[in-house]
């Protein structure tokens, strides 16, 4: 069974992130954690003993808020997990506390929803890039114009450097949510395109979830953030999957944190992140 750590800042814009958990959930099993971070607002002039009954306080507070607003995602929504719960935790960095939650209660993801507010704003705005850097949990990002839609297939966006590796993390999530793959590349060379044609065949006979492979010459007076857009649109995936890693050069060429983020915002799709050396 997977594990999602589904966060949200309790903004109507988050919501792309439950609705897409809840789509998971339906084609695989899969538990829900619903999280939210949350600031403490205690005034100096409590007293130093009162100041854990405050912070208890307000954390059942809080809770309740999470609660309700799942609840009415829920309420509206097409699927409904077999298992979801709800856990908030105190923490002045979202960053932070979303890292911590996910090693102590050992999610198999970590799904953010972009272009939230408040706090996971200020997330996914700047700081979308340290979560996937730090992370050695695979990150899902998901638009907040995501419409609820079945994830009949994945589009890999692949460096061809570890392919087999990378293709065997790949199918598995595909084979659990019983979707194909599609397997892009941009190539700098001729040479670069004919070992990829090369290597399809044993690649397509390996992996049988592999569907197409898609090769594009690389492009110096585009970025890659458009590049990968305009592949979307001619494949239509329902979740694009990268490995990344920031001393990889992989990583300096296409996941600077203004190319990564500027992906997450003009695409209509939601994104897989997982750490290269991934298993």
């Amino acid at each position: 069974m997977a594990k999602i750590l589904v966060t949200t800042d309790l903004s109507i814009s988050s919501k792309a992130g439950l609705r897409f958990a809840l789509q998971l959930a339906s084609q695989q099993e899969t538990e829900l954690i619903f999280f939210h971070c949350f600031q403490a607002l205690i005034p100096t002039t409590v007293h130093q003993g009162r100041i854990e009954t405050a912070l208890k306080r307000q954390t059942k507070s809080t809770l309740a808020k999470l609660e309700k607003f799942v609840a009415g995602v829920l309420r509206n929504a097409r699927f409904r997990p077999a298992r979801y719960r709800c856990a908030v935790l105190e923490d002045l960095s979202p960053e932070s506390a979303i890292q911590q939650y996910a090693r102590e209660n050992q999610v198999d993801y970590i799904c953010i929803s972009t272009r939230g507010a408040g706090q996971l704003l200020k997330l996914i705005g700047t700081n979308t890039s340290k979560i996937i850097e730090k992370s050695n949990i695979p990150v899902l990002v998901v638009p907040h114009t995501y419409r609820s839609k079945k994830v009949e297939n994945l589009l890999y966006a692949s460096d061809l450097e570890e392919v087999e590796k990378e293709l065997n993390v790949v199918c598995r999530t595909a084979h659990a949510i019983q979707a194909q793959v599609d397997l892009a590349h941009f190539y700098y060379s001729p040479d670069e395109q004919s070992m990829a044609r090369t290597q399809w065949p044993v690649w397509k006979k390996r992996f049988m979830s592999l569907r197409h492979l898609r090769l594009e010459p690389h492009d110096m007076d585009n970025d890659f953030a458009h590049q990968m857009e305009q592949v979307v649109q001619k494949l239509k995936p329902g979740l694009v999957v990268f490995f990344t890693h920031p001393k990889t050069t992989w990583f300096d060429k296409w996941f600077s944190p203004n190319r990564s983020e500027s992906f997450s915002y003009i695409t209509k799709v939601p994104m897989l992140v997982y750490r290269k050396g991934a298993k």
